[in-house]
């Protein structure tokens, strides 16, 4: 039994070796993957945002035209209308008659006085003119039915129709949207969308095949190293800590959460036709924890660099020296071993590292974020009777707030190791 130790130990070491490298490999590939679809997700945030599309004039302007047009292209006098149409008719030339009535008294009282002006207003009597009005309406009736006029005065105004559409406009800066499809390479919003998101589903495939591999490969070194009651050696224990290392690096580097609310699709009926906006984003942001600690930092205030440098230290500054105290401390070195440093990292900062408990907020703040977006589209449905929206909480969780998370358990289980096995 004695002569096989060393040969299995061997045997660990080597599964452990080649488990690490995998692994190491592995993080390398998630942790690009990760970025390039973060960026991909904020790219397509932006392209599908809310001020592009529901908050924006042009588009307003583009449907509102399109449905106008299709109205003026309907237009027909049918003995339904005709009545309407007549009294409209009428009612334009009686408001000409007394316009051309008011003008020509006050002319003729401006330049008359006395008797004569009292007299004039006898000679301007324009009431048969006013009898004959229904008969002229009934002409321009006739004249308006005919092809060619209709033709004209579809013509006019749909004219006039683009002019007021051309003098409409957006007054917020498309600059953004614009480099992004010279980014992709796309003259069109929707076929930028496409791209972006079979792009993103082939990464997510990639990123979700790469993490669960890792997973196993750090749960099959910490199981391979402790199925025997046997001590750890120098080389066992360093494979642990440097496989631990890479959940580290890989759940601080990478996104642990998305917060999005986007409004599928809105749709309200004016004059018999559908207005569409489809997939606006209210709010998206998706970010790691160097990230938080990066814009913490750059936000300049004492209060958020206070803030940043919490998170720093104690889900990043604190969890390394850990792990670097532990590789230390199973070097067994008194020096080393005794020394005050290294023993409060390995044996006592359980209770001051802050790893779990940035955890366990991660995961209120991704209950609380849910909840609050979940809440507010739901509000927002429900308050817009006339309009039909359909809302999308996408809050979740990703993969590197998993690797985190066994980060954290691991670390626990590390500590326990390197004092009592090694």
């Amino acid at each position: 039994m004695t002569e096989n130790t060393p040969g299995r130990a061997h045997l660990k070491i080597v599964i452990s070796t080649a488990a690490l490298i995998a692994a190491v490999v592995l993080t390398i590939q998630y942790i690009s993957l990760a970025r390039q679809n973060q960026q991909l997700k904020t790219d397509l945030a932006e392209i599908n945002h809310i001020r592009y599309g529901l908050l924006n004039a042009d588009e307003w302007s583009d449907q509102l035209s399109t449905i106008l047009s299709i109205k003026l292209m309907e237009f027909k006098l049918t003995p339904e209308n005709r009545e309407k149409v007549l009294q409209n008719l009428e009612n334009i030339l009686y408001q000409l008659i007394d316009d051309v009535e008011g003008m020509m008294k006050q002319n003729t009282s401006g330049r008359l006085s006395g008797i004569r002006s009292w007299f004039s207003g006898f000679t301007i009597n324009l009431d048969p003119l006013r009898d004959s009005v229904p008969s002229y309406a009934n002409q321009l009736f006739k004249e308006l039915n005919k092809p060619e006029n209709k033709a004209f005065l579809q013509q006019f105004l749909s004219d006039k129709l683009n002019a007021l559409t051309a003098s409409t406009y957006n007054l917020d800066p498309m600059d953004p949207l614009h480099a992004l499809m010279d980014k992709y390479n796309c003259f069109d919003e929707t076929l930028c969308q496409e791209l972006i998101r079979e792009e993103i589903d082939l990464k997510n495939w990639s990123i979700k095949l790469r993490v669960v591999l890792i997973l196993a490969l750090v749960t099959l070194a910490f199981l391979v190293n402790l199925i025997s009651k046997r001590q750890l050696n120098h080389t066992q224990s360093t494979l642990l800590i440097l496989t631990s290392f890479c959940l580290l690096l890989g759940g601080i580097t990478t996104p642990m959460i998305d917060l999005e609310a986007r409004i599928d699709q809105l749709m309200l009926v004016l004059m018999g036709e559908k207005i569409t906006f489809m997939n606006n984003i209210i709010f998206f942001q998706s970010k790691s924890i160097t990230d938080v600690v990066r814009i913490l930092m750059e936000e300049g205030t004492l209060a958020m660099i206070f803030v940043g440098v919490l998170v720093f230290t104690f889900s990043i500054i604190f969890p390394s020296l850990k792990l670097i105290s532990s590789l230390l401390y199973s070097f067994r070195i008194d020096r080393l071993r005794e020394h005050w440093l290294i023993r409060f990292f390995v044996i006592k900062s359980g209770k001051w590292s802050m790893a779990d408990v940035m955890v366990v907020a991660i995961f209120m703040a991704f209950i609380g974020f849910d909840g609050i977006i979940g809440s507010q589209l739901d509000y927002l449905s429900e308050s817009a009777k006339p309009v039909e929206i359909f809302t999308t909480n996408g809050t979740r969780l990703l993969e590197g707030f998993y690797l985190f998370l066994l980060f954290c358990i691991s670390s626990l289980l590390l500590s326990e190791i390197i004092t009592l096995k090694t």
